[in-house]
């Protein structure tokens, strides 16, 4: 067993990566264990802002993988920092699902209804009724966060509408832009990573299936990457714009059985 690209630290992208829905890809599990075995660093890093770190642990765990919480990195932990130290004292109107909302409140971040600010995160209970007052705010001049541009999230029973095209939906019923999103590729992403790794960044390898988030977050920090296809991205799909450092069929090829 060796390792076919070799690198200190190995930063994950989930939904498309490792699993889709709540089975792993190919031999995904062989690779994470070798990985370990080697001794190397192992974070998760994903957009999917519908968890909470626990939730996460839980369910690699229930894949056959034992991750601990300092390895789960996720748009949600970017941009509660970002609103924390941007927005302190503020309020939110969240567009998220209830482990998002319970991440908001348990970070002391206030949620109301007349809120200072829009939180736009995977909602997979959105209402029509919270995109309307969504909008009302947003109409008002509040301020616009979002925390991920992903535009699908893949699943094994297909794709999912994500944050990308909800955000979307509101520009076009507001005419406003976010002011700041938060996760890969962005830089509230960048500041929780880079504070957790102490190697150079040529030493980092950044793994995932998207070329706008994953790579591009990855070449935005000097890091590797390691472009799959085996969740959004497809070899028709690939562009000369953002250039992965290596093409693969799955992640993992990334350890030579």
């Amino acid at each position: 067993m060796r390792l076919a690209i070799d690198a200190d630290v190995f930063l994950f992208d989930l939904d498309g990566t490792i699993y889709l829905g709540d089975k792993p890809i190919g031999r995904v599990l062989d690779m994470l264990h070798a990985l370990d075995a080697l001794d190397k660093k192992v974070f998760f890093l994903t957009n999917n802002s519908s968890k909470t770190t626990d939730e996460y642990i839980s369910k690699l765990k229930r894949i056959g993988y034992n991750a601990n919480s300092n390895q789960i990195i996720t748009s949600t932990h970017a941009t509660i920092l970002y609103v924390k130290n941007v927005l302190p004292g503020k309020s939110v109107y969240p567009l998220g699902t209830s482990a998002f909302c319970e991440e908001l409140i348990k970070n002391g971040i206030s949620i109301t209804e007349d809120a200072d600010a829009v939180l736009l995160a995977f909602d997979t209970d959105l209402s029509y009724n919270k995109l309307w007052h969504a909008n009302v705010l947003l109409d008002k001049g509040r301020v616009f966060i979002a925390t991920h541009p992903d535009l699908i999230c893949p699943s094994d029973i297909g794709n999912m509408p994500d944050v990308g095209s909800l955000t979307a939906l509101l520009t076009a019923s507001s005419g406003r832009s976010p002011d700041m999103v938060c996760g890969k590729p962005y830089s509230p992403m960048a500041d929780l990573v880079n504070g957790q790794i102490n190697v150079t960044a040529d030493r980092v390898l950044m793994v995932g299936d998207r070329l706008y988030t994953d790579i591009l977050f990855g070449t935005n920090n000097g890091y590797r990457t390691a472009l799959v296809l085996t969740g959004e991205t497809t070899l028709d799909t690939l562009d000369d714009k953002i250039k992965p450092t290596y093409v693969l069929q799955s992640a993992d090829m990334l350890v030579e059985f």
